[in-house]
């Protein structure tokens, strides 16, 4: 048993080494810079903070209650590149106070109901979004069963197949559905929505990748084992 976990985590390693994200964001300056590539991203009015890694942008809400928020950022990523298979993994510290009933936008493109896709927390779950403008689809986790950690790091993975969306918990997975992503526009937002001004993470983000392709659940936990080091 103990070889065969073995031979499975060198494997899923092995294949992870070869499929290496193309974009990667540390979140250690306010200068937003992609550590792999020349994808260099925007920021206003963020702190930084102590991150899993170095520091981390902190998404302050000083009324946890208000829609709106004064900080942003923006990642030039063609909106294509997420109607495609593609998976997005960071890490998020949640605030206590953080009010469980407004959406916290993580991840950004496009418009609230479509086109383009929503990473958010809302109502104590993780639920990615997608529409056509008018009526949204949404992928989520169970709030009545899955408990997301607060004033801890903790890993969330979203990964796209082209039809298939699938959110994984520090590599454990949390949620899975057919849907369709739209072609959204503009840039990425992190932590906001609509690259600023609303629906802010309260909380703490740090060590952005977005991978080209459909992670498998090995890589996954492998790329979470990887960071935990």
């Amino acid at each position: 048993m103990k070889l065969t976990l073995l031979i499975f985590t060198l494997a899923a390693g092995l294949v992870l080494a070869q499929t290496a994200p193309k974009y990667h964001y540390r979140f250690d300056d306010e200068s937003l810079t992609d550590s792999i590539g020349a994808c260099n991203g925007k920021v206003q009015r963020l702190k930084l903070v102590e991150g899993l890694y170095g520091k981390a942008y902190y998404f302050p809400q000083e009324d946890s209650q208000a829609r709106n928020v004064a900080c942003s950022t923006a990642i030039p990523i063609p909106p294509e590149f997420f109607t495609k298979p593609f998976t997005a993994t960071l890490w998020l510290k949640l605030d206590e106070n953080n009010s469980y009933r407004m959406f916290k936008d993580l991840l950004c493109i496009g418009k609230e109901r479509g086109p383009g896709f929503r990473l958010t927390y809302f109502y104590n779950s993780l639920h990615l979004r997608s529409g056509d403008g008018k009526k949204p689809t949404t992928i989520a986790t169970n709030s009545s069963t899955v408990l997301l950690p607060v004033k801890r790091w903790f890993q969330i993975a979203a990964v796209y197949d082209g039809e298939t969306a699938s959110i994984y918990i520090d590599g454990v997975l949390k949620a899975s559905g057919k849907i369709q992503l739209t072609l959204g526009k503009g840039p990425l937002s992190v932590g906001t929505y609509g690259n600023g001004y609303a629906y802010p993470a309260q909380g703490a983000i740090d060590e952005l990748k977005i991978y080209d392709v459909a992670l498998s659940h090995p890589q996954i936990v492998e790329a979470f084992l990887q960071e935990m080091k």
